[in-house]
């Protein structure tokens, strides 16, 4: 699903709960109705914020779609699903590093925003433990790490394993990046086996000289050092790892002696510089949530942390410390250096399939940072949607200057009376997304104005019409949406087009040589590719890379052309539902595809597609234009055809190499991988194809010994494979430094 579709989605649901803030309110069909949204709604924000690092939506913006979904869940027991988000913490992992499996699961925490919320945890918790006799109980507090959650493994004192939390039960092995990790040690005086639990972060100057950095090459800033991290970590290049100067602090013991002081065996642990008083109870540890001065202290700090972690523990297996005076983070409540045995209350307590009991997060509010409304630009979308923009006096909020803030539809501008020339408090969701979280009207001065809907398309000067809370441009051929719509059709999640970017859609639509989506396909005739040299950065290489892209998707899974359509309320997920039930159809040419598609009641028994989808689906396969796109697809040779046949058209999924590419062999694997092949290190008998590069070595020879099919031409591998490629850069002089690796 698209990120400006989600966030539509994202504000539908808010709304919803806005209406009806309690689940119980409902009736058994809308319940049922809305579940399904619930769970694709948030399962799509999980993989924003576990995989891709890259969260829309503020932590409590996604804790109350995630409560709700619980409540229906509770008063709907009967609608649970197994793909629920509340079953499992997210059901997806990156490509790209081999996957392993936790000993024992690295689970979320559960969030909560004020002292109620922590006195209701602390509640259910002294129920269970009075339940099974655990009477005497201690509070900790600890500071709370906005980074990468990671498990480290130590046996008989050597690093041997790193480990990222992916869904909780499996995560990707990063072992050789988090090598270079310059604060971990290599080797640790310990017997047996140690996991310990940490998280990787990034300094808030490190992400400053790599934005600058970035910034100069043409790159996109990282939005905030947990992103900058969670990037870094997963790099298939561990020099450029260790170049972005990436620390690691741990705070748990995960298996091993549960009475060790993590400091004395020279792991890294965060440290408060002095003391406060002991917290007898939850009253006294909710007050120093609030406490001013250690909210201070965190953030003059060269790391971010985005609260306060509270433990449950027996107060007889706290570690006290009596010697010191410049105590870590308080002796007797919080001290990640030394890690008491709480093993009694942890097992105790449990867990959910989501997160531990024994503990809760409590979150700082977020940041907010006054700026005044200078003037409103609209923008249009793929599907018409015309939204207001504010164009604010630029401000720095959490080390990043925000100058543009969307006003989403005028439902949003009306519920929040915003006006231009308004003051507003604005905030970045999730630490990403700048958001407006309301109007100073204290500061006016009677100068300000209503924002209105404009009366045609900004973009086409075309005619707009209003439906529900939106206004849209009406004009099929309006450049904007075109645009749009073909940056979309080649976007990753959709067909995956590489060598045609936003910047190149844009001036391929304003030459005219781009009127439709389906013109796509016609830079392949010789006359474009003609037309295509006469414009700056097109050349022989370029043109070739692009034509050898638009050849390989027409192999594309059925799914990928089902999302990239644009099709009304269908996202990834539902493609990937609808291409499986059009398959199991036996669907054997795309024109089939409206007539399969238009059997409602065939389509009601999918789980997940309601009736907003089958109206979307109805709406879209009425249009003859759309029609017209589909035949234009299957005339270019785009079949339905499912991922296995799409890796079976190789000759398999296993690949090695050999030898060296115009690319480097990081990013060639990666890219494979991307696309669902497997990297064999070495040919296997089970391999089924190697590519070989300039120079190859003993591989290419034990690879036709073992009868595999060879890519030894570099174009060939760019056009089969679909491979993304620039000009080859000089190679940078690195600088070998030792004890990295």
């Amino acid at each position: 699903m698209g990120s400006s579709q989600l966030s539509q989605d994202t504000l539908n649901l808010q709304k919803f709960v806005t209406e009806y803030p309690h689940a119980q309110e409902l009736n058994l069909e809308q319940a049922r109705a809305k579940y399904q949204e619930f769970i694709d709604v948030i399962s799509d924000h999980n993989h924003l914020y576990y995989i891709d690092a890259k969260p829309i939506i503020s932590d409590v913006e996604y804790d109350q779609l995630f409560s709700y979904l619980k409540q229906i869940e509770e008063y709907f027991p009967q609608l649970i699903s197994s793909n629920s988000p509340t079953q499992a913490l997210i059901g997806q992992l990156s490509e790209g590093f081999k996957k392993a499996e936790h000993r024992f699961p690295l689970l979320s925490l559960e969030n909560s925003y004020s002292l109620a919320d922590i006195k209701a945890w602390a509640q259910r918790g002294i129920k269970i433990a009075e339940k099974a006799g655990c009477k005497n109980r201690k509070y900790l507090l600890e500071p709370k790490f906005d980074g990468l959650s990671v498990e480290i493994v130590y046996q008989n004192g050597e690093f041997v394993q790193a480990i990222t939390r992916g869904d909780g039960k499996i995560g990707e092995d990063i072992t050789q990046n988090v090598k270079t990790i310059r604060n971990l040690p290599k080797q640790i005086p310990y017997s047996g086996v140690l996991r310990v639990r940490g998280e990787i972060m990034m300094g808030k100057k490190q992400l400053s000289e790599l934005n600058q950095q970035r910034e100069k090459s043409g790159l996109s800033p990282f939005a905030n050092t947990r992103n900058a991290a969670a990037g870094s970590i997963k790099l298939l290049d561990s020099a450029e790892v260790a170049r972005r100067n990436l620390v690691c602090f741990v705070y748990d013991i995960l298996e091993g002696d549960q009475h060790l002081i993590l400091k004395e065996l020279g792991l890294p642990v965060f440290e408060l510089p002095f003391r406060v008083n002991d917290p007898q109870n939850i009253d006294e540890i909710g007050a120093l949530t609030q406490d001013f001065q250690l909210k201070q202290y965190l953030d003059q700090q060269d790391y971010d942390f985005d609260g306060l972690v509270i433990k449950m523990t027996d107060e007889e297996q706290v570690y006290r410390e009596q010697t010191s005076e410049m105590s870590l983070f308080g002796s007797d409540f919080s001290d990640t250096g030394k890690v008491a045995s709480q093993l009694g209350i942890r097992e105790v307590l449990g867990a959910t399939e989501h997160h531990p009991r024994r503990a809760i997060a409590y979150k700082f509010p977020a940041q907010q940072v006054a700026s005044q409304i200078q003037s409103v630009d609209f923008q249009v979308g793929r599907t018409g949607i015309i939204t207001p923009v504010a164009n604010i006096q630029p401000v720095q909020l959490s080390g990043v200057q925000i100058s543009r803030v969307s006003l989403h539809n005028f439902d949003f501008i009306q519920n929040k009376q915003i006006k231009k020339g308004d003051f507003i408090w604005v905030q970045r969701s999730g630490e990403v997304i700048p958001y407006i979280v309301g109007v100073i009207k204290e500061r006016r001065d009677g100068t300000e104005d209503f924002i209105r809907p404009p009366l045609f398309c900004p973009a086409c000067n075309g005619p707009i019409s209003n439906i529900d809370i939106h206004y849209y441009c009406t004009n099929p051929a309006c450049p904007a949406q075109i645009k749009e719509k073909i940056v979309h059709f080649v976007s990753r999640d959709a067909m995956d087009i590489g060598g045609i970017g936003d910047s190149m859609v844009e001036v391929l639509v304003q030459q005219g040589i781009l009127r439709s989506v389906s013109d796509i396909y016609a830079l392949e005739k010789i006359e474009n590719q003609i037309l295509l040299r006469k414009f700056p950065n097109f050349g022989e290489k370029k043109i070739a890379e692009l034509a050898g892209q638009l050849e390989l998707s027409k192999r594309k899974p059925l799914w990928r052309l089902l999302n990239a359509l644009g099709i009304p309320n269908v996202g990834k997920k539902i493609a990937q539902d609808l291409a499986a039930y059009l398959l199991s159809k036996k669907v054997q040419c795309l024109s089939d595809i409206p007539n399969i598609l238009g059997d409602k009641e065939g389509l009601s028994e999918l789980y997940g597609v309601g009736g907003k989808i089958i109206e979307g689906l109805q709406l879209y396969f009425s249009n003859p234009e759309n029609l017209k796109v589909l035949s234009i697809f299957e005339s270019v040779g785009i079949k339905p055809i499912s991922e296995e046949k799409v890796i079976a058209s190789i000759g398999g999924s296993h690949f090695s190499l050999t030898g060296s590419f115009p690319m480097s062999r990081g990013v060639l694997i990666k890219h494979l991988q991307d696309k669902g092949y497997q990297y064999d290190e070495n040919p296997l008998q089970t391999t089924n194809f190697m590519l070989i590069g300039e120079k190859p070595g003993s591989k290419a020879e034990k690879a036709k010994k073992f009868g595999l099919e060879i890519f030894d031409s570099w174009e060939e591998i760019v056009s089969t494979f679909g491979l993304e490629f620039s000009e080859p850069q000089q190679p940078k002089k690195v600088i070998q430094q030792g004890g990295l690796f």
